[in-house]
């Protein structure tokens, strides 16, 4: 969510901060949280080998993805801006290419590690709430955090990069974690 507010404050400067503006904007990223959880579901069931394989693209992507907002997402909003004039069709073409694959990409491991505890032994419910629970507070944080202290001090293209390095460093300890991953459950 804190990711959210950044893409705000990247797309004020074209479209403004309008209730438009935030419809879009929120809408984009429920609809990739939607998406991505479903597709986390579906790597969470595959076999060990396609699973990592899935994992290690979803991590690319998001990196890739992320990257691209960091370094060129300014230009590209600039290029949708005279592209497209009308404003709904406009804000629907930035976040559809800024944030859709980003956060979807990162939403998919949610449910992997819901899995990857349930294959512990974790009660899957008990699994679910720790993980969504846990990322939840994530979020809460990562809001508070990104208003009160990043934004007023520090320049949005330098939180981007800064977010990619957190996400790059995340991922790859949460793959790490994940290649331990060695049964599915056919039964959730």
């Amino acid at each position: 969510m804190g990711f959210q507010l950044l893409a705000s404050r990247l797309l004020n400067p074209h479209f403004g901060s309008s209730i438009i503006v935030w419809a879009w904007l929120i809408s984009t990223f429920l609809a990739a949280f939607s998406v991505g959880s479903m597709l986390g579901g579906w790597i969470s069931n595959l076999p060990p080998a396609p699973r990592r394989t899935a994992q290690m693209v979803g991590a690319i992507v998001a990196i890739c993805t992320l990257a691209l907002v960091a370094l060129a997402g300014r230009t590209l909003l600039g290029r949708i801006e005279l592209a497209l004039p009308d404003l709904s069709t406009a804000l629907f073409a930035a976040c559809a290419t800024l944030f859709f694959l980003p956060v979807t990409a990162l939403s998919s491991f949610g449910p992997q590690c819901v899995q990857y505890l349930a294959v512990r032994g974790m009660p899957a419910g008990h699994a679910s709430g720790l993980v969504y629970g846990v990322s939840t507070l994530g979020n809460i944080a990562g809001v508070m955090l990104t208003a009160f202290a990043l934004i007023p001090h520090f320049r949005v293209s330098h939180l981007l990069y800064l977010w990619l390095g957190v996400a790059l460093v995340s991922l790859a300890a949460l793959l790490r974690l994940l290649r331990g991953t060695t049964t599915t459950s056919s039964s959730s």
